[in-house]
């Protein structure tokens, strides 16, 4: 899952690959367009519906201004019509629109969510189309087993992406630090660059759900269920899952995790109260990159997450491409959805903090864009949140009792067995 941080603003530059795309539209052959490129005097208009939470400081201007202009270019007959949707009820938004016959005919999916809407037969099986193969010869196996339901793929890999530790530069000098290289020593540094008179706190965690915490308590040596995703008894509510979601209330409870943990009015986000001198370490996704970049903010380092006792453990995220079942225009959908896995959207993308889901691209990417290297680097550990049709429901039942635990509501232990009860409910739906 990539969960964006949306923030309105204004973006003064494309990338450096976009602005060679621009160039290509007008004068040569892009790989991974169709058509001629050439509009007849008055061609039929079909219209594909793409709804996505694209972040529109970073990714909407590229999609908007270099993606989908170049599409519509080789393809005179198609226009797309871009919906840019909050993340927060995307989800229930698709679900009800298909319910009621009226669906977009292209959604950016969380990984996530695939499962999910499968189930419901809401999806277009990818794998029965004849493209399938060739595209998932392309992609990266992690990725792509995010749209695997009951023997058959339901989309196709959009992007992947993970977490990474920002540091602040400034705020690490003053105190004496280094980069931390354990797990143990950056939650001391957490404490040590905790400053209540400048309002600053050592740590920012910007959620109480799993795409947030699962680094901390993966890292930790804790797991939220087993392997076959049967049961989270014995791991959800095991001691060291107890060990590792305490020192996390503990350190909100002392003023060391800001206010982006509980959430709520007054809280401010990692994103934003990073480069404000808000905190001075949080895990972000490669998208933040970008939003300093258009901020003119450099003053930070990025390393993977220190190791801990289950290793440097980040979280996979990213999101599917799927075609809903009962779209207007299916045929036209499938020619864009080819098109954004081509290499030109790809790398264009890329430009803009996306990391490529596609072997084929992935050398090209690091040279469009240095800032993912690192982020390349914890892939190689990271790992998928539950991959089943009721995550959400593992997902909300954990985030709700870990608000409990921050609220004093419920102790850790209590908060952990009744979320476990929960999680064992929705594996045996």
């Amino acid at each position: 899952m990539k969960i964006h941080k949306l923030v309105r603003g204004r973006v003064g530059t494309i990338t450096r690959l976009s602005v060679a795309c621009v160039a290509l539209v007008g004068g040569g052959t892009i790989i991974g367009l169709s058509g001629s490129g050439v509009a007849s005097a008055s061609p039929k208009v079909h219209w594909v519906t793409f709804w996505n939470a694209y972040n529109d400081v970073t990714e909407t201007p590229v999609m908007n201004g270099v993606v989908i202009p170049a599409f519509e270019s080789a393809n005179p007959g198609i226009k797309v019509k871009d919906d840019t949707l909050p993340y927060a009820g995307m989800l229930q938004k698709f679900i009800a629109s298909s319910a009621a016959g009226d669906p977009p005919d292209l959604m950016r999916s969380d990984i996530a969510w695939v499962p999910q809407l499968a189930s419901e037969g809401t999806l277009v099986e990818t794998s029965k189309q004849k493209w399938f193969p060739a595209m998932k010869k392309a992609a990266d196996p992690g990725p792509l087993s995010t749209n695997l339901w009951n023997g058959g793929y339901y989309g196709i890999p959009d992007d992947t992406n993970t977490q990474v530790l920002f540091m602040n530069t400034a705020d690490f000098k003053a105190a004496g630090l280094t980069a931390p290289t354990t797990y143990a020593q950056m939650m001391a540094d957490a404490q040590t660059l905790t400053i209540p008179s400048k309002g600053q706190y050592g740590l920012g965690v910007d959620s109480t759900d799993i795409w947030n915490v699962g680094p901390f308590v993966w890292t930790d040596g804790a797991n939220f269920a087993n392997k076959a995703l049967t049961t989270s008894s014995g791991f959800m509510d095991s001691p060291t899952m107890t060990a590792a979601v305490q020192q996390l209330v503990t350190l909100e409870s002392t003023g060391v995790i800001g206010s982006d943990f509980v959430g709520g009015s007054g809280s401010i986000s990692g994103e934003t109260g990073f480069p404000t001198g808000k905190y001075a370490m949080y895990m972000d996704g490669p998208w933040a990159t970008n939003t300093y970049k258009q901020a003119n903010f450099t003053g930070y380092t990025t390393e993977p997450i220190p190791a801990g006792p289950g290793g440097s453990i980040s979280v996979v995220g990213g999101e599917d491409l799927v075609i809903a079942k009962g779209g207007k225009n299916e045929a036209d959908t499938i020619k864009f959805v080819k098109y954004l896995q081509s290499p030109f959207a790809q790398l264009a993308m890329a430009g803009a903090g996306d990391m490529t889901a596609y072997k084929t691209d992935s050398a090209n990417e690091a040279i469009e864009n240095p800032a993912l290297k690192v982020f390349a680097t914890a892939l190689l550990t990271a790992r998928a949140r539950p991959v089943f049709q009721n995550y959400g429901e593992l997902d909300t039942d954990f985030s709700n009792a870990l608000a409990e635990m921050l609220a004093g509501k419920v102790t850790v232990a209590a908060g952990l067995a009744a979320a476990t009860t929960a999680a064992n409910s929705t594996f045996k739906q």
